[in-house]
């Protein structure tokens, strides 16, 4: 008997947990002239909320990082090439480059 009552409480923990998939949400990334995001790349990537992702950007030559723009209430630290970005929602987010043009 006990056995039974062991195996209806697992059955009941994994049941209780199919409705618990994370929730998930698009980072669009894209760049200016100039350079490019090398992590994690540009395009729109999907993560599980509260997740941490690192943001690369480099500059072309003859051109530098100035700042990210957009969704960036989350960013680390917006004017670095090299910063993180906490996802609690869907993001765009750009990273600006200038050049001696």
């Amino acid at each position: 008997m006990k056995r039974v009552g062991i195996f209806l409480v697992a059955v009941a923990l994994v049941v209780g947990m199919v409705g618990c998939a994370p929730v998930q949400y698009d980072l669009t990334i894209a760049s200016t002239c100039g350079g490019s995001v090398t992590t994690p790349g540009e395009g729109t990537f999907t993560y599980s909320e509260g997740r941490v992702v690192r943001l690369v950007a480099r500059p072309a030559l003859g051109y530098w990082f100035v700042k990210w723009t957009g969704d960036v209430a989350t960013i680390n630290t917006v004017n670095s090439f090299s910063t993180t970005i906490t996802i609690n929602g869907n993001y765009s987010i750009t990273a600006n480059f200038v050049g001696c043009g």
